[in-house]
C-alpha cells in the first residue's frame, strides 16, 4: 500500500499527464515536442529549424538573425521541397504515370533532389549534364540513382533541347521548376507557415538568393498575407537577372528582362548585390563564428541581410520593445 506522500505524487503526475493530453487533443499534434517516427523518408522533408545567429550581426542591437536551415533536408537542399511538390502535382494531373521516365538536365541541387525522389517513386531517371561537370558531381548523381550522360554542351538552352529529345525517346517527363506553380505553392503551404509558427508571427523580414524564384515567392506571399509589413528581400550576384530587374530604371527595361514565371517581383521590397568574395568571406565567418557549415549561397544571403540591417537599424529598433527578426534562407550545403 502506498503512503500518502507517494500516492499524492502519483495522483499529481497522472493529473498533469491527463491535462497535457487534453491540451494536445484540443490543439492537435503540432503541440508535440517531437515526432521521431516517420512513415517514410519523404516525411523528413521540411520542418527545418530556425538557428539563431549569435555573433554574426551582433553589432545591430535590436535585430535578431535566424538561419532557416534548408540544408537539413534529406539531400541537403531546399530543392527537396520543390521536387516533392512537383512529383505530387504531376502524378495528380496525370502528367507522370507508371512506366514513364524522368528526364533532367544540369548537375545542380535540383537534379539531385529530383533524382532521389524519382528513384523512391520507382521511375527511371536520366540526367544530362554539361561537359565541364566535375567527376565528383557525376558520381553523386549516379549514387542517387540517375543514368548520367555527359554531353558536349555547356549552354543551358542546348541542354534543354537535348533533354526534350531524350524525353521523346523514353516517354519522359521533364520537371520545369521555373514555370510550375507547384513550386511556389509548396513553399506557401510549408516553408512560410513554418517560419511564422516558429517565431509566433514575429517576423520582420525574410531574405533569399533567387534560384527559380519559387521559394521566395511562396514564402513572401504567405508572410505578407499574415502581415503586410513583412519585408521580402533578394540578395544575389551582379549578373543575376533578378538583380538586373531590381536595378532597372523603368518598366520598359524591366519588361526586357526574362524572369521565371513562378517568380513574383511585386513581392520584393529591396535588392542587394553581392560579390563572390563577399559571399565567401561570410560563408567562412558562418563556420568560424557560429559553427555552421553551409553553401556559398548562404554567404550571399547573409551579406544582404547585414546590408539591409545597416539600412533599417535605427528606423526599426528606435521605439520597438521587441527585436526585429530577419530570416535568412540557407538553401543548401554546397
Amino acid at each position: 500500500m502506498l503512503d500518502p506522500i507517494t500516492k499524492g505524487i502519483d495522483d499529481f503526475g497522472n493529473s498533469l499527464l491527463q491535462a497535457l493530453n487534453n491540451v494536445q487533443g484540443f490543439f492537435g499534434k503540432e503541440l508535440s515536442v517531437a515526432n521521431p517516427i516517420k512513415d517514410n523518408v519523404l516525411q523528413m522533408i521540411g520542418n527545418t529549424p530556425l538557428i539563431r545567429l549569435n555573433r554574426i550581426g551582433s553589432e545591430y542591437s535590436g535585430i535578431h538573425f535566424y538561419l532557416k536551415a534548408e540544408f537539413l533536408n534529406p539531400t541537403g537542399s531546399a530543392k527537396d521541397r520543390t521536387a516533392l511538390a512537383m512529383f505530387i502535382d504531376a502524378e495528380r494531373r496525370g502528367k507522370l504515370k507508371k512506366g514513364m521516365s524522368v528526364v533532367l538536365y544540369g548537375a545542380g541541387s535540383s537534379s539531385i533532389s529530383f533524382t532521389w525522389i524519382g528513384k523512391l517513386r520507382e521511375y527511371p531517371v536520366y540526367c544530362l549534364v554539361p561537359l565541364q561537370t566535375s567527376q565528383e558531381r557525376i558520381q553523386i548523381l549516379r549514387s542517387y540513382g540517375a543514368d548520367v550522360t555527359v554531353t558536349n554542351e555547356s549552354d543551358l538552352n542546348r541542354l534543354a533541347e537535348l533533354a526534350e529529345a531524350k524525353a521523346q525517346k523514353t516517354n519522359g517527363w521533364i520537371p520545369d521548376e521555373h514555370s510550375n506553380p507547384a513550386n511556389p505553392n509548396f513553399h506557401f503551404k510549408t516553408t512560410g507557415p513554418e517560419i511564422w509558427r516558429d517565431l509566433q508571427g514575429k517576423v520582420g523580414a525574410v531574405i533569399s538568393a533567387p534560384g527559380s524564384g519559387g521559394a521566395i515567392t511562396g514564402i513572401g506571399r504567405y508572410l505578407k498575407s499574415q502581415n503586410s509589413k513583412v519585408k521580402v528581400i533578394i540578395s544575389g550576384k551582379q549578373n543575376s537577372s533578378f538583380l538586373r530587374y531590381g536595378r532597372a530604371k523603368d518598366k520598359k527595361e524591366q519588361e526586357s528582362i526574362s524572369l521565371p514565371s513562378v517568380y513574383d517581383p511585386k513581392l520584393i521590397d529591396d535588392y542587394f548585390q553581392v560579390s563572390p568574395e563577399e559571399a565567401l568571406h561570410l560563408q567562412a565567418d558562418l563556420y568560424e563564428k557560429e559553427g555552421i557549415f553551409a553553401g556559398l549561397t548562404t554567404g550571399t544571403v547573409i551579406v544582404g541581410a547585414l546590408r539591409f540591417s545597416a539600412k533599417i537599424h535605427e528606423e526599426e529598433t528606435r521605439n520597438s520593445k521587441e527585436p526585429f527578426n530577419i530570416i535568412i534562407l540557407s538553401p543548401d550545403r554546397d
